[in-house]
């Protein structure tokens, strides 16, 4: 094993902090979730329900995957500016239906690259498979199922249960 290479040493997993939490039918906040780990659609304003919590777990997964933060801002443009340079444009459709014209010129993020925020963006994020430590099977498998949770469009976004079922966690089938 290499010295760097993460290991699981305890798989038992602690929920905590239910200050956000609600149920369907109850009022949701515009604003939720951890910075580091919030989905575009409520950065946008969009609305949003249980795909944003996949969102923040594929977040958690890269970041324990690289142990750093891939969106380590705490302004709305420039992490929208992170997302599409790790994974793209935003859809326009999602772009079209925001409230949140201010970050937006003819549909395309008003974002200068080459201001010292646009150069750290640039120098700090490059696209997700350029972030994989290895080629080999369980890293694409893993970035395979990173990749569907970082899904823009919520409504294709990956559900919890079809993200237990990906090849990624087959192994774990056989410890079971």
């Amino acid at each position: 094993m290499k010295r760097d290479e993460r290991t699981l040493i305890n798989p038992d997993i602690k929920v905590v902090d239910f200050g956000s939490a609600t149920y369907d039918d109850e009022h949701h906040s515009t604003l939720v979730s951890t910075r580091h780990y919030r989905a575009p659609e409520v950065i946008l304003a969009l609305g949003w329900s249980q795909p944003c919590d996949v969102w923040s777990i594929g977040c958690i997964l890269i970041e324990y995957y690289l142990g750093f933060t891939v969106f380590p801002t705490h302004d709305s443009k420039e992490h929208l500016a992170m997302m599409e340079r790790i994974l793209g444009p935003l859809p326009k459709h999602m772009i079209q239906k925001t409230r949140k014209r201010k970050y937006f010129h003819h549909d395309r993020l008003d974002w200068d690259e080459h201001s010292s925020a646009g150069r750290y963006v640039s120098r700090r994020c490059k696209p997700l498979k350029e972030f994989m430590l290895s080629q080999d099977s369980e890293h694409e498998l893993l970035f395979d199922l990173i990749q569907k949770m970082l899904e823009y469009d919520p409504s294709k976004r990956i559900t919890l249960k079809e993200a237990l079922k990906h090849p990624f966690f087959y192994p774990l089938k056989k410890v079971v």
